[in-house]
C-alpha cells in the first residue's frame, strides 16, 4: 500500500525542483524580500547575535540564510534544508558564488539530522504549510533548538501570486483549499506554534507592493511558486482564458511604469 505522506513529499520535492530555475529570478524578488523581513523582525524581537548556530529549513535559493549569515557573521555556524535537491544544489552554487560560508544540504524537516539542542534559532521561511506532519516538525524544530533558542516561520496571509490563484480558482482550475494558505490566519499560526510548546508567541504581518514590468513579467514570476503545478496543467485554450481574465482583474494596479500587487507574510517568533 502506498504511503501517502511519501507520496505527497515527492510531489511537493517534484515541483519544487521543477521551479529552481524560476523561483524568485527575473522579478521584484518576493521572497528574498521577506526572507530578510523574517530576518529582521528576529533580530527586533529576539535579538540576532554574531556568533550563533542558526539552521533555516526549506530553505529554498536562500531568502532566509543570506540574510542570517550576514546576521551571524563569519564567527556564527548557518545550515540550510530543503527537500528538493535541485533547490539545495542551487544554492550551494549561489553560496560559493556569494561566497558566503554556509552549507546547504537535502534533508526533511519532520526528521532533522540533529542532535538536540544544535542550534541557536531556527528559521522556516514559507515552507511549514508544505509539511504534511506540521506538529511532528515543529517538535523537530524545538528539540534541535539550545534552552531559550529562537523559531522564526513565515507564512502567506496574500501570496504573491494569489490574483493568478483567484482567477485560477474561479474557473475550476485550482483546488481553492490550497495548502499554500493553510496558516493563512495569524491566529492559527500562533496556536501551531503554541500546541508545539514554544513560548511567548508573536505573530505580525508584513504587507509589501511589488512591482512587476508587465502581466509576461507577473506570470513569468508566478512561474516560480507553488502555482507552478497548476498553471503546467493548462492547454493552450485555458490558458488563453486565464490570461485574459487575469488582465481584467489587475487592470486597476496597471500604472504608467508597471504593474503593482500586494503580498503580505505572517512573521511568527516562538522561543523554546
Amino acid at each position: 500500500m502506498a504511503d501517502p505522506i511519501a507520496e505527497r513529499k515527492a510531489q511537493t520535492r517534484a515541483v519544487f525542483d521543477r521551479i529552481v530555475r524560476d523561483y524568485d529570478a527575473g522579478g521584484p524578488g518576493c521572497f528574498a524580500t521577506f526572507g530578510r523581513r523574517l530576518v529582521d523582525y528576529l533580530n527586533g524581537e529576539v535579538g540576532i547575535v554574531a556568533g550563533q548556530r542558526v539552521l533555516d529549513v526549506a530553505t529554498g535559493r536562500g531568502a532566509a540564510l543570506f540574510p542570517a549569515a550576514e546576521a551571524v557573521g563569519p564567527e556564527g555556524s548557518v545550515r540550510g534544508l530543503d527537500l528538493s535537491e535541485g533547490m539545495a544544489a542551487a544554492t550551494r552554487d549561489e553560496a560559493a558564488r556569494r561566497g558566503v560560508a554556509v552549507e546547504v544540504r537535502v534533508g526533511d524537516a519532520e526528521a532533522l539530522d540533529f542532535p538536540d539542542a544544535t542550534f541557536d534559532l531556527v528559521l522556516c521561511g514559507f515552507g511549514l504549510m508544505f509539511f504534511p506532519q506540521v506538529a511532528r516538525a515543529l517538535a523537530e524544530f524545538r528539540r534541535v533548538l539550545r534552552p531559550g533558542g529562537t523559531l522564526g516561520v513565515s507564512t502567506w496571509q496574500i501570496t504573491q501570486a494569489d490574483d493568478l490563484a483567484t482567477v485560477l480558482a474561479q474557473q475550476g482550475l485550482l483546488d481553492v483549499n490550497q495548502e499554500v494558505l493553510r496558516f493563512s490566519v495569524a491566529d492559527d499560526l500562533a496556536r501551531a506554534l503554541e500546541a508545539a510548546d514554544f513560548a511567548r508567541v508573536r505573530v505580525r504581518a508584513a504587507s509589501v507592493e511589488f512591482r512587476y514590468d508587465d502581466l509576461a513579467a507577473y506570470w513569468q514570476n508566478a512561474r516560480g511558486t507553488g502555482v507552478r503545478r497548476w498553471l503546467d496543467r493548462l492547454d493552450d485554450a485555458q490558458r488563453e482564458r486565464v490570461r485574459a481574465a487575469l488582465a481584467e482583474r489587475v487592470q486597476p494596479q496597471q500604472r504608467a511604469d508597471g504593474l503593482y500587487l500586494p503580498a503580505t507574510a505572517l512573521l511568527a517568533v516562538g522561543v523554546k
